[in-house]
């Protein structure tokens, strides 16, 4: 399917949204989504048309062109105008990388899901080799873009005092997993995305990787062997092909029972 012009997100994500939904058209009908940072509103439409009760949110709500349910105000880093255990998907697509208090996200993503919930969340992907190699050469995502610095932090939206960071909180996925891990969410699936030339050329430092990962695992693992799940699951992946190869990182979170 050719993707629409749709401002704000990468390929990937609205590729792989289209691919849920139609995935799962048999099972949304009448679930509850919550789609926080909703944009566009073109990712919560896809649900809606499947029959999902949809709730779009957003820091400037008057993006929202493409779904005709009202989009709401919302500021990701203050409790959520939502109440408790009443989402079945909750989605933040393309904003993680945006946010100072991560964990105060999780938390209140944690709050609002319902048992067995599924939080989604894409972000670019700064635990592949491309952008590995980018943050020891000048800590920024990718090695062509400028360096971290004041003057493109942070964006004023048009026409309004209010604003957003850039992308200067971008999370790993050893990082995402622990935020979820500390409100009792686990990692349910990790979408694969185009691989990057860089990360296969970088692949050559492949086998160090996964010496120093397993030898971490080995030693963690004789010190706490009741948390040995955790720990290699952990390993996994620090050494996966998926992760350490695809451009962007698309996650699916489970809410434990």
């Amino acid at each position: 399917m050719k993707q629409p012009e749709v401002p704000h997100s990468r390929k990937p994500t609205i590729d792989y949204f289209q691919a849920y939904v139609e995935n799962n058209k048999h099972t949304l009908k009448g679930k509850k989504v919550y789609d926080l940072s909703a944009g566009s509103g073109f990712i919560a439409n896809l649900f809606l048309q499947q029959g999902a009760e949809v709730f779009l949110f957003d820091l400037f709500p008057e993006q929202n062109k493409f779904s005709a349910t009202p989009c709401h105000f919302i500021d990701l880093q203050k409790t959520f105008p939502i109440e408790s255990s009443t989402a079945d998907v909750v989605i933040c697509a393309e904003t993680m990388e945006h946010l100072p208090n991560q964990h105060f996200f999780f938390q209140e993503a944690a709050r609002i899901l319902k048992a067995d919930g599924e939080l989604i969340i894409t972000t670019p992907n700064v635990s592949s080799l491309r952008s590995r190699f980018s943050h020891f050469v000048g800590e920024s995502e990718h090695y062509s873009t400028s360096l971290p610095n004041e003057f493109n932090a942070f964006t004023n939206w048009p026409e309004s005092k209010e604003g957003y960071f850039s992308k200067i909180f971008l999370s790993g996925i050893l990082r995402l997993r622990l935020l979820a891990a500390l409100q009792g969410l686990s990692i349910l699936t990790i979408l694969k995305t185009k691989a990057s030339s860089t990360s296969l050329w970088l692949m050559i430092f492949y086998p160090i990787i996964y010496f120093f990962s397993y030898k971490n695992y080995k030693k963690q693992t004789r010190l706490n062997l009741a948390h040995q799940k955790s720990l290699r699951e952990i390993f996994k992946l620090n050494t996966s092909l998926r992760i350490l190869l695809s451009t962007h990182l698309i996650i699916e979170f489970r809410k434990r029972m």
